[in-house]
C-alpha cells in the first residue's frame, strides 16, 4: 500500500511541475502573440524532445534503485503534464465543427510529425 501511494505522489508531483512550467511558458509565448495553435504545438514538442532525452539516459540508470521512481516524477507526472493530448484534440474538435478539414489535417499532421520528430532528437542527443 505505501508503495503505491508513494508512486501517486511521485507523479502527483511532477504533474504539479509541470502544468506550472507549460503555464508559465504558455503565458511568455502569449504575451509575444503567437495564435494559441501554435503554443501548443511548440509545448507539445517541446515536451516531446525532453521525452526522448529522458528515455535515452533511463537505460543508462536503470541499475540504480530509484529509476522506477524517476520514470514515474519525470515520463509520466512532469512531461505528461508538460504536454497535454487533450488540449491537441480539442483544438482539432474546434476546427473540424467549422468544417475546415484541411486545418485540422495540417495541424493533426504537423503535430504527429514534429512530436515524434522532437522524440527521436531527443533520444539521439540523450545517446550521445
Amino acid at each position: 500500500m505505501f508503495d503505491q501511494l508513494q508512486d501517486i505522489f511521485l507523479i502527483s508531483c511532477g504533474a504539479i511541475l509541470g502544468a506550472n512550467i507549460r503555464f508559465i511558458i504558455y503565458e511568455k509565448l502569449n504575451k509575444i502573440d503567437l495564435i494559441n495553435d501554435f503554443r501548443i504545438l511548440l509545448i507539445n514538442t517541446l515536451a516531446s524532445f525532453f521525452l526522448g532525452i529522458f528515455l535515452s539516459v533511463l537505460p543508462r540508470i536503470s541499475y540504480y534503485d530509484f529509476s522506477y521512481q524517476l520514470l514515474l516524477f519525470f515520463s509520466i507526472g512532469l512531461l505528461g503534464s508538460l504536454s497535454t493530448f487533450s488540449t491537441f484534440v480539442y483544438d482539432l474538435y474546434k476546427i473540424l465543427i467549422k468544417f475546415k478539414f484541411v486545418s485540422a489535417f495540417r495541424l493533426f499532421f504537423i503535430s504527429v510529425s514534429l512530436g515524434t520528430i522532437a522524440l527521436a532528437l531527443g533520444f539521439f542527443l540523450g545517446h550521445k
